[in-house]
């Protein structure tokens, strides 16, 4: 058994497998190398390349269960200018899956005449959420097939920065963004408290793993953190993410925007599922029409047996 005490105002480099990883240890945290088969240097590196909240999604695309969606879209004055209801039976076989809608309700400007979306955020959630003809699904799962596949390169990398944090692996180099999601990388740490505490969550005893801006920096500096906020909640027991949490905040002449997200996973019937989701956010790009949308998505009575 291995027990770390750290002075939280002199944090310590620890070697991962990439990089020198600055960390505070809290709580007197004891992580059992008996039992856990890692190290701290190992936990850190495993959070770089963990799978467990894409799998997650993938069985919710897998499996039969009911879903509540609602999206809202707002003007520039924070006045709500439309809103899209949806809830239904997400029906799967195991092989193809497709949604039937008990309830689809939109009300203000949300479509075009021809009936297109006139903003880009609710297509991309249909994209992911609210698949409009039937999907194959699968439990089969690579880390390649997070950036691979027939997906749209706008997805491609959502799939890359939602599931692999810290990452750089995205198509697009807008605005130096790119280098602005590996976290975890020597020349951005300068921007980032790395921490690890404990907590209990629904029950579950959890590692807490967060990224967090430091609040001392300079406003010119805090600037160049787009990630501004990532927090995980891994299970003790098997490590897989119960809870996370993203905040972006990014402001220069092509691309503005302030985005947050929460997902809660639970277990049914001892498979890892997400039960809520909840996006706000803002952006706005050169050459398109900003958006500020919020949308909340739970989901229930997964059928698993």
């Amino acid at each position: 058994m291995i027990k770390i005490f750290v002075f939280i105002s002199f944090p310590f480099l620890l070697f991962s497998q990439d990089t020198l990883l600055p960390l505070v240890i809290l709580d007197d945290v004891i992580i059992s190398e008996e039992r856990n088969g890692f190290s701290v240097e190992d936990f850190i590196n495993y959070v770089k390349k963990d799978t467990t909240f894409y799998k997650g999604f993938k069985h919710m695309r897998y499996f039969q269960h009911n879903f509540k969606g609602e999206l809202n879209i707002y003007n520039k004055q924070n006045k709500k200018i439309g809103s899209l209801i949806k809830h239904g039976t997400h029906f799967s076989d195991n092989l193809n899956a497709y949604i039937i809608y008990d309830t689809l309700y939109s009300s203000g400007k949300i479509f075009k005449r021809n009936g297109e979306y006139k903003y880009y955020t609710p297509k991309a959630f249909d994209e992911v959420f609210f698949p409009s003809d039937t999907i194959p699904v699968s439990l089969n799962i690579n880390k390649k097939e997070i950036n691979k596949g027939s997906d749209s390169q706008n997805m491609r990398d959502a799939k890359t920065i939602g599931f692999s944090i810290g990452t750089d692996n995205v198509e697009q180099n807008k605005g130096g963004i790119k280098k602005k999601l590996a976290i975890f990388d020597i020349d951005m740490q300068q921007y980032y408290n790395y921490l690890i505490s404990d907590t209990l969550y629904n029950g579950y005893p959890c590692y807490i793993f967060s990224v967090t801006v430091k609040e001392d920096l300079s406003k010119k500096k805090k600037e160049k953190a787009l990630v501004r906020k990532v927090i995980s909640f891994f299970d003790k027991e098997n490590l897989n993410v119960l809870f996370r949490e993203y905040k972006f905040i990014y402001k220069n002449w092509l691309l503005d925007l302030d985005i947050s997200v929460i997902v809660n996973m639970d277990y049914v019937n001892d498979k890892h599922v997400p039960m809520e989701i909840n996006y706000n956010g803002f952006w706005n790009v050169i050459f398109f029409k900003s958006e500020k949308v919020d949308f909340s998505l739970s989901l229930s009575d997964y059928s698993i047996d």
